[in-house]
């Protein structure tokens, strides 16, 4: 068999594994698997392959529930079996982790909004429990140098730029979905039926501290600065752009962005502060 025959072999098993239903009744799944699968006392060749294209099945599914037991919980299981095997048939995996398979999985969401129930608080789900998995394997950085922060003389703070986690995410949901999904994980345990809660708009940060994962409501004032930080502008400039363009926000920055800055170094929300 040449490289380019082994390669296209190759291809279509690959293919045959992703087929959503038995490949018993495949007339070319049977066929392919009597040329190159041996069989046994046991086993038909097609039979053979079929354990693999179960095990993909299992394994993938499982790792999306996993990553997305939220989206899951509000869905149900018939609804979330239908939205997976679509995603899974449509993004074909091509990392070696099984923490990538859901990057694509908001989108997907999104694409299905016509015929999900709570369509709304399903793709904030779904951005919440990736922003958790994306979270779970951002790189660890050093937390704010204390020693560094009080080096810094008073003239330099308003050009200053802070510098965010990379294991920290920004989120405006419409529901409570960090809650929700808390209650949905927790219900697996108790059995307790987990009702769908009324729309409260807010705005959300996901970190990760010591290893763990947390998720905190902040105004919209506060919300709105960590962004303008993020994009790089130093912190007078940010600051004043903050307070000038949300209503009321000038006194709430002014008087809160010490307390801030303390805080978000505290939980590891900046980690450096860069000076010109």
């Amino acid at each position: 068999m040449s490289d380019a025959e082994l390669t296209a072999l190759q291809e279509r098993i690959t293919e045959l594994l992703r087929e959503p239903r038995a490949l018993s009744k495949n007339d070319q799944a049977v066929a392919l698997a009597e040329l190159h699968i041996s069989g046994n006392d046991r086993l038909a060749p097609v039979e053979q392959l079929n354990i693999y294209r179960e095990q993909f099945w299992l394994r993938h599914t499982s790792a999306l529930v996993e990553d997305f037991p939220g989206l899951g919980g509000v869905l149900g299981q018939r609804d979330w079996e239908r939205l997976v095997e679509a995603y899974l048939l449509k993004e074909a995996p091509t990392s070696w982790t099984l923490n990538d398979l859901g990057h694509a999985f908001v989108e997907h969401v999104e694409q299905q909004a016509s015929w999900l129930p709570h369509a709304k608080l399903c793709l904030d789900m779904a951005r919440v429990e990736w922003g958790y998995c994306q979270l779970f394997s951002a790189p660890d950085v050093p937390a704010l140098d204390g020693g560094k922060i009080a080096a810094i003389p008073e003239h330099a703070w308003p050009t200053a730029t802070l510098v965010l986690s990379p294991a920290l995410r920004r989120f405006q949901v419409d529901y409570p979905v960090c809650e929700l999904r808390k209650a949905i994980v927790k219900s697996r345990d108790t059995g307790e039926t987990v009702p769908i809660p009324q729309p409260d708009p807010h705005n959300l940060v996901l970190y990760r501290n010591d290893r763990r994962l947390f998720f905190e409501r902040v105004s919209d004032a506060a919300y709105a600065l960590l962004q303008r930080l993020d994009d790089g502008e130093p912190l007078e400039e940010a600051c004043g752009s903050v307070a000038s363009e949300i209503p009321g926000a000038a006194d709430e920055v002014e008087a809160n962005v010490a307390a801030w800055f303390q805080r978000w170094g505290a939980e590891t929300w900046v980690v450096d502060v860069r000076t010109r």
